[in-house]
């Protein structure tokens, strides 16, 4: 759960409240909004370095324990049972400060969860250096399992596939096993980097077939397809908004869905996954040294952590063309970033005169999809090539596209200028296509010929009345429609403009309204059904019972009636709370109650302290205060 999507659920009055007690501790005063606050770098430094021990602590156990910065109430109790008041108190104050936010399902069961920006950046704060594992191979390292060509080439070719072909989608959900046969085909990313996929329902799924249903989940969770009508359909502007995003951004946005979606649940698989965020690209790391680091940091790692790891995450990444993979002579594994997709560097294609388009790695993506629309392309590699045809570039121009058109696009990333051999093909291409033309026209109709017989006589309706087909009709182009109506409004006339229907809408206005889909399917997580809940804790919750101590007992260091030592004792045994004893001779003593009871014809007190466990009669102590831990004594 990120930052902002947290904060959205409380009201005003709560992010005040908030941002107050952030100036009233760290004098964090300035004009941003809560969100931007929190997200801050410097100012999550100085919480960390400000924080009391036991804030540091509950910010560890959220950072070295929490499967997605989540803990239910339960498994919080269960986590802090050895010092839970302690943990308490430091949560409450967390809470204030924003840093962890209550969450509350439908039927009341509360948990806690720190958002993901504020996790990341104490996560950094616990983990060494992470040059440690840096490693710089003498030779070239092999691996068993080839990288992919990229996952925005496989989801280029895949967009491309659905714009082109009818794809259903059957009842269950799945693609009809003929045309899902052909997709996989085209994919880079296979079975085998995502055959150790172990999360639910991930675990239930068919091996054969996987990969094609995790790029189907990509796309779907990037909002670039959705089922519509039960078949697959792009939803156009948001595929626009993919292909002109720069390199680093799409890539940062595939990352974080490929982590929300695929990264197995765990505190430490979290750790991991941002230390290899810390990598320079190309910079070689050894797993064996990362695993350590974590585990230096308190992070406890399962047996054979490496081979996990390996085969749950980095074949994933490898098959999504991120990482390269390599192994030594003993058995050792190491990684490094592949920088191709997230280069910023621009390059353009070149055309033969026979039509052969070689297309370089760093070509815009917006550039490739405008010609595949009239250019078979074939994926060698990183590399494309393209090829221009008569069938596909004819049925580009049937659509209403022009040779004017054609040219431009093929003009826009090429290096050098057209062959002109390849501008007589197209335009020979372009002629045998206009053999049989339909246009668009808009169908002026007037309620009597008296309308045209006028307007015949007025120069300034002269232009529109070139196409008439009846005494009351006659036909415009689609680009003289606005110019027309002006015109009649001009001379008194008000022409009733009929809407274009649906069917000859965009698609991308059809599909503007289609919410974005959720993904091709769910995969479980501890915090579902949980939702931020708008709460502002009160500095004494989960302390209020200290709190209610009378003063006497906890301020004064006196003599008491038997009755009433024997209820002080009694009730510092339940809050697990030591005391201060003097006895008769003298003698201080320190500890917890554990038990008051008769023993003997006496009332005895088991008092556990530094120095063991000892039984005390109450008849032998002088004086006596419950001691408040200076922890708690804030806001009591």
């Amino acid at each position: 759960m990120r930052v902002r999507d947290s904060l959205e659920y409380l009201s005003e009055a709560t992010r005040h409240a908030i941002m107050a007690e952030q100036t009233n501790r760290f004098a964090a005063a300035d004009d941003r909004e809560l969100s931007a606050r929190l997200c801050d770098q410097e100012f999550l430094e100085r919480v960390w370095a400000e924080a009391s021990d036991i804030e540091r602590s509950v910010m560890k156990r959220f950072v070295l324990k929490s499967t997605g910065g989540f803990f239910s109430k339960r498994s919080w109790e269960r986590e802090t049972a050895s010092d839970h008041r302690r943990m308490t108190v430091g949560l409450t104050r967390l809470r204030r400060l924003g840093i962890i936010l209550t969450v509350r399902k439908m039927w009341s069961e509360i948990g806690y969860v720190m958002p993901q920006e504020i996790r990341e950046h104490l996560t950094r704060q616990v983990l060494p250096e992470p040059s440690r594992a840096f490693v710089s191979p003498s030779k070239t390292l092999p691996y068993y399992i080839t990288a992919g060509r990229g996952i925005q080439l496989d989801l280029f070719g895949l967009l491309a596939f659905i714009r082109d072909n009818q794809v259903p989608v059957t009842q269950k959900g799945t693609i009809h096993r003929r045309l899902s046969a052909r997709m996989a085909a085209m994919l880079s990313f296979s079975d085998e980097h995502c055959a150790n996929l172990r999360l639910p329902p991930l675990d239930q799924e068919d091996r054969e077939g996987l990969a094609l249903t995790v790029v189907l989940d990509i796309a779907m969770r990037l909002g670039l397809i959705h089922v519509e009508d039960r078949r697959l359909a792009l939803r156009l502007r948001e595929v626009r908004h993919w292909m002109t995003q720069s390199p680093p951004d799409r890539w940062n946005e595939m990352f974080e869905a490929v982590t929300q979606q695929y990264l197995p649940h765990g505190p430490w698989w979290e750790a991991f996954s941002l230390s290899m965020r810390q990598v320079p690209l190309e910079q070689w790391c050894s797993l064996e040294l990362q695993l350590r680091m974590l585990e230096e940091a308190g992070f406890s790692l399962p047996d054979e952590a490496d081979k996990q790891v390996a085969g749950q995450w980095l074949h994933l990444l490898t098959g999504l063309g991120w990482i390269q993979l390599g192994m030594d002579d003993d058995g050792q594994v190491y990684w490094r970033w592949i920088s191709l997709p997230r280069l910023t560097a621009e390059e353009g294609w070149y055309i033969d005169p026979a039509g052969e388009i070689t297309i370089p790695p760093l070509v815009p993506l917006r550039h490739i999809w405008e010609i595949s629309r009239f250019c078979t392309l074939h994926f060698e590699g990183a590399l494309i090539r393209g090829y221009l045809q008569p069938k596909e570039l004819q049925s580009f121009l049937a659509s209403g596209r022009s040779e004017e058109q054609v040219v431009e696009l093929l003009r826009a990333a090429c290096v050098h200028p057209l062959p002109e051999a390849l501008l007589e093909a197209i335009g020979q291409w372009a002629k045998d296509a206009r053999q049989i033309q339909l246009e668009p026209y808009y169908r002026v109709r007037t309620a009597h010929p008296g309308f045209l017989e006028e307007w015949r006589g007025i120069p300034d309706f002269q232009p529109y009345l070139t196409l008439v087909i009846s005494p009351t009709d006659f036909l415009i182009s689609l680009s003289q429609k606005e110019q027309l109506v002006h015109l009649l409004r001009r001379y008194g006339y008000e022409p009733q403009v009929l809407a274009d229907s649906p069917a000859n809408g965009s698609q991308e206005q059809v599909d503007a309204g289609v919410n974005a889909p959720v993904g091709w399917f769910v995969v479980q997580r501890p915090w579902d059904g949980y939702a931020v809940e708008n709460t502002f804790p009160d500095p004494l919750e989960g302390m209020g019972e200290v709190a209610a101590l009378p003063k006497m007992w906890t301020q004064h260091f006196q003599s008491y009636h038997p009755q009433s030592l024997r209820d002080l004792l009694k009730r510092a045994s339940e809050l697990e709370l030591e005391v201060e004893l003097q006895m008769a001779g003298g003698d201080k003593l320190r500890g917890q109650p554990t038990e008051v009871l008769v023993e003997s014809g006496y009332w005895t007190v088991a008092l556990s302290g530094e120095r063991g466990k000892a039984r005390h009669r109450l008849d032998d102590i002088a004086r006596v205060r419950i001691v408040v831990p200076d922890y708690l004594y804030e806001g009591v």
